[in-house]
Order: structure tokens, then C-alpha cells, then sequence
């Protein structure tokens, strides 16, 4: 059954300000990911190759292990798919969307930091999702995280994280089913590629409904998120404590 509920604004209000002190913190290390990334590997082969050279053009986003390119959206989704088979991880996606977003001169340290504040908002909305009861179906929240990193490694630094977070979550797969985890490269490549088109499409082109990020995880998990009589915000908390 699918279950509608109102837009939670609190609770995306409660991601971006985790991601964004995550963020300042300062504390992040550079990631396994990102080491991995430059480590060799074999070139790919067969179907992988074959689709490379499909989506290539002159300039772009590098197709990892090619010497191609392509525009940044089809190139994340081939290289999503292309370090899935790598060895699958939640991290690739904020990977890819950071170092497209970031402007060539970025520091890693500083998508070292967007990563990691990526990581505790997919933290915090898989724990929204976390019941006794078997969810209707399984979020891409690697979109969530990308969105996260693809923002705070660009250069307006985090700036309308709450509705970059919004937008990202209308751009989730779910995948029908309590047994079906979304471990497929395709959705790591639509995950980077999503969070990356949140993070970067301009404000005025897509107005996102506030809260949409608990009113998505709701429909995923069969039943209202945040659960009633959780608050959602320290405003709500001092407010059922009255």
C-alpha cells in the first residue's frame, strides 16, 4: 500500500544542518573511495567499452579507464556502472558527483569533507528508514548522498542544501520489494547522476516541494517517516515537552 503523507520540511531541515556540520567539522579523511579511484585497474571490456564509445564526445566528463568523455550526466551513469562492477560501494556515487560539481582547483580535502557529510546524511535517512516493519520498497539513497557532496564540493559550498535535498529525493528509484537492495551499477550511476542534476540545476529551473525528502522515504517504507511522536527538529522536540 502506498502511504501519503504530509511534507515533513523539519526533517530535511535536520539533514542539511548534519551534512552541513558534518562539513565544517573539518575531521574527514580522505576516503578508501578516492584512493581506489587512482589505483590502476584494467580498462573495461565487451558491453562496457561498447556503451563508452556510444555516449562519447569530444569534451566532457572522463569515462574512467577509456580516454573518452561524455556529458556529465550519461558519463556518471556509465562510470557508476563502471565502478559498481569495481566493487560495489555506497561511496561511489558522492565520489563521482563531488568531482564533477568541484571546480577544477578544488582540494581533496575538500571533497574529502563533502563526502563525509554525504555518508551521515545517507546515515540518517536509512535510519528514518529503519523499523520492525519490512519497507514497500528500497530507496536509492545514494542520491540523497550524492546531492549532499555534488553541493558542498561545488562552488556554492552547501548554499539551498535543504532544497537541493528535496529535489534529490523526487529523483529516487524504489525498488519494489523488502529483499531487493538497489546494488545494481545502474543504480549507483543514477545515483551519482541525480544527485549531481539536484545539486547543480539551477534554482529557478525546478521548485521541489519542502519536505519531500521524509514524504519519499514514506512511500518506501509503507508508513510515515518521521514516525508519529518522533520529532522531527529540537523545535518539535521543546514543543511535545510543553
Amino acid at each position: 500500500m502506498t502511504v501519503l503523507t504530509p511534507p515533513v520540511p523539519e526533517a530535511t531541515a535536520d539533514l542539511a544542518r548534519a551534512a552541513l556540520d558534518a562539513y565544517c567539522a573539518g575531521h574527514a579523511t580522505r576516503p578508501a573511495a578516492l584512493e581506489e579511484l587512482r589505483s590502476s585497474y584494467d580498462p573495461p571490456a565487451g558491453p562496457l567499452l561498447a556503451w563508452a564509445h556510444e555516449i562519447a564526445t569530444p569534451a566532457g566528463f572522463p569515462l574512467l579507464g577509456t580516454s573518452l568523455s561524455a556529458p556529465v550526466y550519461p558519463a556518471l551513469v556509465w562510470n557508476g556502472a563502471r565502478l559498481d562492477a569495481l566493487r560495489p560501494a555506497p561511496d561511489w556515487a558522492p565520489l563521482l558527483a563531488a568531482l564533477a560539481s568541484a571546480d577544477a582547483d578544488t582540494g581533496l580535502d575538500r571533497v574529502g569533507a563533502a563526502l563525509a557529510a554525504a555518508d551521515v546524511v545517507r546515515r540518517q535517512a536509512a535510519a528514518l528508514l529503519a523499523s520492525d516493519t519490512l519497507p514497500a520498497a528500497v530507496p536509492t539513497l545514494s542520491t540523497l548522498a550524492a546531492a549532499t557532496a555534488a553541493a558542498l564540493a561545488g562552488p556554492e559550498q552547501g548554499e539551498g542544501l535543504e532544497r537541493i535535498l528535496d529535489l534529490a529525493a523526487g529523483l529516487t528509484v524504489l525498488t519494489p520489494g523488502p529483499f531487493t537492495a538497489p546494488v545494481a551499477g545502474l543504480c549507483t550511476g543514477h545515483g551519482a547522476a541525480s544527485g549531481w542534476l539536484a545539486a547543480t540545476l539551477p534554482a529557478e529551473a525546478a521548485t521541489p516541494m519542502p519536505g519531500s525528502v521524509a514524504h519519499t522515504l514514506s512511500v518506501a517504507a509503507g508508513y510515515a517517516v518521521p514516525g508519529e511522536g518522533a520529532p522531527a527538529s529540537v523545535a518539535a522536540l521543546l514543543a511535545s515537552l510543553r
